[in-house]
């Protein structure tokens, strides 16, 4: 495997070329380049199979080396010092990150599922989901890791979550709905929005879409999409709470 590794700092390029000689024999040749210019240039010339590449650089950013190419025939690790929501954003993007200073376990995780995958490339819309995402103090575009692949949707058009054993039923506008491979917590994890609450163990709603409250049988939701959710006893008091404070 050929890695290329971009990062305008010369001591991160430095410490992670040593990493990858001393612990990722499958790696054969390791390219460097200070800037995505240069990046550029190197993906032409030697075609890497992965490529650590930083975000943050003068000129042009690391998002910006897609700009460049009319195909992206690697896999792209995003190497990072971001903070622990900006970490978020990447995971709800399905995008594959290293957090500075490398861990050595995380990089071999890392060199390993690219080795094995069958389809590394980077598709233009988990970028411009991570990109949107950390653009913000909330995620706005979630990555659902469904049976093929990934699904990308809005949070505002998340009508409500349901658990289904170790998986999750998202139900979105139009009658859409989509099986994700993580269980509900995860997702309330995930969702720290405002308007995002857990009526019940089994549920996790957004107050936006909220269409009917009835109090009787110890109160139920009716939803935008016709679902009949009950909220638990001891939900109750702070359902109305945060829902009038939302109304």
């Amino acid at each position: 495997m050929i890695a290329l590794i971009v990062d305008d700092e010369a001591r991160a390029r430095r410490i992670l070329e040593e990493l990858l000689k001393e612990y990722c024999p499958q790696i054969t040749t390791i390219i460097t380049a200070d800037n995505v210019p240069n990046a550029v240039k190197a993906i032409q010339t030697y075609q890497p199979n992965v490529v650590f590449l930083d975000i943050e650089m003068p000129q042009y950013n690391g998002f910006q080396l897609f700009d460049f190419l009319t195909e992206t025939n690697f896999a792209t690790v995003f190497t990072t010092a971001y903070s622990e929501y900006a970490l978020q954003a990447f995971q709800v993007s399905a995008v594959d990150y290293l957090l500075k200073p490398i861990q050595i376990d995380l990089l071999l995780k890392a060199v390993e599922k690219i080795q094995k995958s069958t389809d590394i490339t980077l598709p233009a819309l988990q970028i411009a989901s991570l990109q949107e995402n950390l653009q913000t103090n909330h995620i706005k575009r979630l990555a659902l890791p469904v049976a093929d692949g990934f699904v990308f949707v809005d949070v505002n058009d998340i009508i409500c979550l349901k658990a289904e054993g170790a998986y999750t039923e998202i139900v979105l506008e139009k009658n859409k709905k989509h099986l994700a491979s993580k269980n509900l917590k995860s997702f309330e994890d995930i969702l720290t929005h405002e308007f995002f609450f857990r009526p019940h163990r089994s549920y996790i709603i957004n107050l936006n879409r909220v269409k009917q409250y009835q109090k009787q049988d110890g109160g139920y939701l009716i939803m935008d999409s016709d679902d009949i959710i009950n909220i638990a006893k001891e939900k109750r008091d702070e359902f109305l709470k945060v829902y009038q404070m939302l109304r």
